[in-house]
């Protein structure tokens, strides 16, 4: 009874350092892999994006700023609202 409970420890032990050490081969290479296909991707592809047309860019930016305004006079009022 002792020897067959000792061999199932054994096994069990086993089994759980072989699944360890598969998990941690695995995410090893899946790290390594990341970083290779991060640097070749930064060599070949580091060139920064430009807007193709730059009054599109320009456009974009004047309708942030009228939403940034009035989201600032909604907020200003609503805080107008509740302090008084």
């Amino acid at each position: 009874m002792l020897h067959a409970d000792q061999q199932l420890l054994t096994q069990g032990l086993d089994l759980m350092i072989y699944g360890m050490l598969t998990v941690f081969v695995f995410l090893t290479l899946l790290v390594t892999i990341i970083t290779l296909v991060s640097m070749v991707m930064n060599r070949f592809f580091s060139k920064p994006l430009v807007p193709e047309c730059p009054s599109e860019a320009s456009s974009a930016v004047m309708a942030d700023r009228k939403l940034l305004t009035v989201l600032q006079t909604a907020v200003d009022q609503h805080r107008g609202r509740y302090r008084g």
